[in-house]
This record gives C-alpha cells, structure tokens and sequence, in this order.
C-alpha cells in the first residue's frame, strides 16, 4: 500500500486522482482490521510460531539441532518482515527487501533445501494462530517466501 501511495502521488501530479486511482486505498480500508489483527497475534505469537516450526522440524529430522540458532534468527526476521507485509499489504516490498536478499544467502551457503522444509512449515503453522478470514490475508505473505526461497 505505501508504494501504492508513493506511485500514486508521482501518477496524479498536477490532476486529481481518478476513483479506478483509488480504489487500492478503499480495498485496504476495507481490510485494515482483519490485517492489523492478524499483525498482532503474528506479533504476539511470534516465539509461539518459531517452537512450533521446531517441533515439527525435530519430528521430521530428529538430529536437527545444530543450526537452530541461525535458524531461530532467520525465521524471526522472515516471520516480521512478513508479518509487516502483510499489515501494509506490500508483497513486492517483502519480494525485494528480504526475501531476494536471504535467497542470495542461503544460496551462496548451500542451505536452500532446508529453507523449502522451514518455510513450508510456517506456512502451514501461522494460520493456526490466525482466523480464517485473518489467515486469507496472511498466507499470500507466506506463500511468497515459499515461492522466492526455493
């Protein structure tokens, strides 16, 4: 939605802007409580969410352990920076500041594999904290760290 605003303010210069113009600003006020919502229980969650994602990597892998703390910090920052996409609703802000940047990271340490693994978990895990119509908004943010981190 900021880089909506910032595009907008460079589209409209000298005019005012069009209804179809402003239309992203109605759709985000439509969605602005179910958004700062699920921004809050992410927030208030977030160590809740990261123990879950260990659970179930242990279960799956029960000699991961090595790592965790690296992972622990990674998955915090994407679980915030995904958390904060979601609140402002700006993927391609999520897309280009983090996620391009930790692709290019796990990449160059050979630790993609695992990413697929970590981020498919919190994808499936965040909704548990979220209401379905809370989790609609959230799981494109998740999706889309599954998608780049691949």
């Amino acid at each position: 939605m900021l880089r909506q605003f910032s595009d907008l303010t460079l589209e409209v210069d000298g005019r005012y802007a069009q209804d179809y113009e402003l239309q992203f600003l109605e759709d985000y006020l439509d969605s602005h409580q179910l958004r700062m919502s699920a921004y809050i229980k992410i927030r208030d969650n977030a160590q809740a969410i990261c123990d879950r994602v260990k659970e179930e990597k242990q279960k799956l892998h029960p000699n991961w352990k090595d790592y965790y703390a690296t992972c622990l910090r990674d998955m915090v920052d994407l679980l915030r920076y995904s958390a904060t996409a979601l609140l402002f609703d700006d993927m391609e802000r999520l897309r280009t500041n983090m996620l391009l940047w930790f692709q290019t990271i796990s990449r160059a340490y050979n630790f993609t594999d695992d990413n697929i693994e970590t981020y498919d978990l919190l994808l499936k895990i965040v909704p548990e904290f979220l209401t379905p119509e809370e989790a609609k908004y959230a799981i494109p943010a998740f999706e889309l760290n599954c998608a780049v981190l691949v």
